[in-house]
């Protein structure tokens, strides 16, 4: 569940939500069939999304495959986590669910595998176009945020939350 709306749950026990917070709850609810239904076409298009992600940065990074071993294997592995992290971060409305269960180890393994910032930066910001492309506009628009958040985390430049 979304992180404020458990906090905010939590400091309501023993009581009655105040109407502030059955307003938070009323909207949260209200856009949850949005993100269920953008969860479903993420899903959907998860496949293409990755593999046209992966063949992007290969040809971006030709040398990257000589490097490292399986690395076709691991990438397709990492892309498909940060999507699926990205796409239940969206559905919970919660940009701490993805900071908390996947940027902050993320980038420490990121980092002691010795990628750089930049090809970092790179494979996330290509991710997040190919799923623009492959997405509707409105799902693009509702994971965009997440994804931008992984670019930022993942690449050292500061957290970011949407």
């Amino acid at each position: 569940m979304n992180h404020e709306i458990t906090t905010m749950l939590t400091a309501s026990e023993g009581r009655y939500p105040t109407r502030a917070e059955q307003a938070i709850l009323r909207d949260w609810a209200a856009r949850l069939e949005a993100r269920l239904a953008a969860v479903e076409e993420i899903k959907q298009a998860e496949e293409a999304i990755i593999a046209q992600t992966v063949d992007e940065v290969f040809r971006t990074y030709p040398d990257f495959e000589k490097r490292y071993k399986a690395a076709r294997q691991s990438c397709t592995r990492d892309e498909t986590l940060v999507l699926r992290y990205c796409a239940q971060a969206m559905l919970r409305g919660d940009p701490k669910y993805l900071e908390d269960g996947l940027l902050t180890w993320m980038s420490t393994i990121l980092k002691g595998v010795g990628f750089t910032p930049q090809f970092i930066e790179d494979t996330y910001q290509t991710l997040g176009r190919v799923a623009a492309r492959e997405l509707s506009p409105q799902t693009a628009e509702l994971l965009r945020p997440f994804i931008d958040q992984c670019v930022t985390t993942l690449a050292g430049k500061g957290r970011a939350t949407p």
